[in-house]
């Protein structure tokens, strides 16, 4: 779904920069997919993980934006995505307090993982491009 989306949204933009890292993200999420594909395939006690603290910088908390990419430039797009990120965090969260299996917990752990890394890529872009002070260790 949120491939599809950040594909849709390419033609909503004019910014050259916008379009880049919509693809970019449409192509992140094809990866979350392969992941699903491959623990449906092999289950998920075969897959290779260990669960590592991944930073919140916490930027979205103070980001305000629209709740569409139509005619987005850069910056809207970064703190859109932040945003859907956040809301993915929030969703698997949930999701892994309601589930009764351990197995069902540990990929929604997993897939939390996964938001949290692409939370931080684009905070630390957007720190990065409009602010240039933060340091993440």
């Amino acid at each position: 779904v949120s491939h599809a989306f950040y594909i849709a949204g390419q033609s909503k933009t004019q910014d050259p920069g916008a379009k880049v890292l919509l693809k970019e993200l449409a192509n992140e999420e094809l990866k979350h997919t392969e992941l699903l594909k491959s623990i449906k395939e092999k289950g998920l006690e075969k897959q290779s993980w260990h669960q590592e603290k991944i930073p919140d910088l916490m930027i979205s908390q103070y980001l305000t934006g629209s709740d569409t990419l139509e005619g987005a430039g850069l910056q809207d797009t970064l703190i859109f995505a932040i945003k859907r990120e956040q809301q993915a965090i929030e969703f698997y969260s949930k999701m892994m307090g309601v589930m009764r299996s351990e197995t069902a917990k540990r990929l929604c752990q997993r897939l939390v993982q996964e938001e949290l890394k692409h939370k931080l890529k684009l905070e630390t872009f957007y720190d990065d491009l409009f602010y240039g002070y933060l340091e993440t260790k």
